[in-house]
């Protein structure tokens, strides 16, 4: 909802005195320390561009006038709902329990590739489809996202895409 680089930290303030900032910077040893230690050392980044950070509040405002607990969940359940078929397809195993403790809208599955590049080149060139193939241990992975303007359609084509290649035959 925010530019990249963008985000924001709350910390219960009973837990702040745990927390130090992941770079050090003016406030850490604040000449004129504020009221709050967590907001001298967390606040203040030199000179790094806070226009990103300006944009979180009306990404909130945005979340909450579009109900989007409810769009999150939904994307979710998408995108649970299409794992085993993947796996199936790929004759791949799934990495983790399909629940939501560990599947949110975005699902990881191995696919049977030496060339991680390749294929995510020609799912994009031939299929119009953009989606991440990465390895990591020398095994490559697909990455499905799902988010609101997503569809089983969507899904349905990659799917598609991945037979038509001769995924489902490796």
């Amino acid at each position: 909802m925010t530019p990249k680089g963008s985000s924001f930290l709350y910390v219960n303030r009973r837990l702040q005195h745990l927390f130090d900032p992941l770079s050090i910077s003016w406030g850490y040893e604040a000449e004129h320390p504020s009221h709050s230690q967590f907001l001298d050392y967390h606040q203040m980044q030199g000179t790094r561009d806070y226009s990103a950070f300006l944009s979180v509040p009306s990404a909130i405002r945005f979340m909450k006038e579009n109900n989007w607990d409810t769009v999150s969940k939904e994307c979710r359940a998408l995108t649970q709902k299409n794992a085993a078929r993947f796996c199936s397809l790929l004759h791949a195993t799934p990495l983790c329990p399909v629940n939501d403790d560990f599947i949110a809208q975005l699902y990881s599955v191995a696919v049977k590739t030496n060339e991680p590049d390749k294929l995510h080149d020609l799912l994009y060139e031939k299929y119009k489809i953009q989606v991440p193939v990465t390895a990591l241990d020398g095994v490559s992975y697909l990455r499905y996202s799902i988010q609101v303007f997503n569809s089983d359609e969507d899904l349905d084509k990659l799917y598609a895409a991945l037979k038509d290649i001769g995924l489902d035959k490796t």
